[in-house]
């Protein structure tokens, strides 16, 4: 499955009437029976609102939870999200961040978001989290995955996003097209993702 993003989404939202007139233009072979035809119609139509729900919802940026309370209900009326539990002042965090900005905006179907651990005592305790930086991925509210530290995104301090990107896909939520997941490349096609000399093990927090 092609991933959307953030500019693709906002485009069918926003052309409806351009988007149908293409695909009207593309059904108009008279070998497709009209009932695909109303059927392709109807589906992209309900894409279009579902987008446009997706988008009140913030979806296509990296936006920061207020309080727990934000952070449950997010996780509650979202198919799928990724949620960094951070520190302000621990330097991995702001690196993760980074990444996160970025498929933030390709992965428009996943909502991406961040919440201080110092305003989430309670989901600290209650998650167990110990080690930051400290990424959960939800889906339909329920843990499916998480990513602690950088030791699974090589050690280093100057991983690419798609490392970081082929880890999330693992966990399914978020769909990596099979040509761009660098985990499904021969070790010709694809860069390094080990250790650099002088990278510190041991550099991720803990809280």
């Amino acid at each position: 499955m092609a991933a959307t993003t953030a500019q693709q989404a906002q485009n069918i939202i926003d052309d409806k009437t351009l988007v149908e007139e293409e695909l009207w233009d593309e059904l108009e072979n008279e070998e497709i029976p009209a009932d695909i035809r109303e059927a392709r119609l109807a589906a992209f139509k309900k894409q279009s609102q579902d987008y446009a729900m997706m988008r009140d919802k913030q979806h296509g940026s990296f936006t920061e939870l207020t309080d727990e309370k934000a952070f449950l209900e997010l996780t509650t009326t979202v198919d799928r999200c990724v949620v960094h539990f951070y520190h302000a002042d621990f330097r991995r965090c702001a690196i993760i961040d980074q990444h996160l900005e970025v498929l933030a905006k390709k992965y428009f179907e996943t909502k991406f978001a961040k919440l201080n651990v110092d305003v989430a005592k309670f989901l600290v305790e209650r998650l167990k989290i110990r080690v930051l930086p400290a990424v959960y991925c939800f889906k339909k509210g329920i843990i499916v995955d998480r990513v602690i530290g950088f030791e699974e995104l090589g050690s280093s301090d100057t991983f690419m996003t798609e490392v970081l990107e082929s880890r999330l896909g693992k966990s399914g939520v978020i769909d990596v097209p099979e040509d761009q997941d660098i985990s499904k490349k021969t070790i010709f096609g694809a860069r390094s993702v080990g250790k650099n000399p002088g990278d510190d093990d041991s550099s991720d927090d803990d809280y």
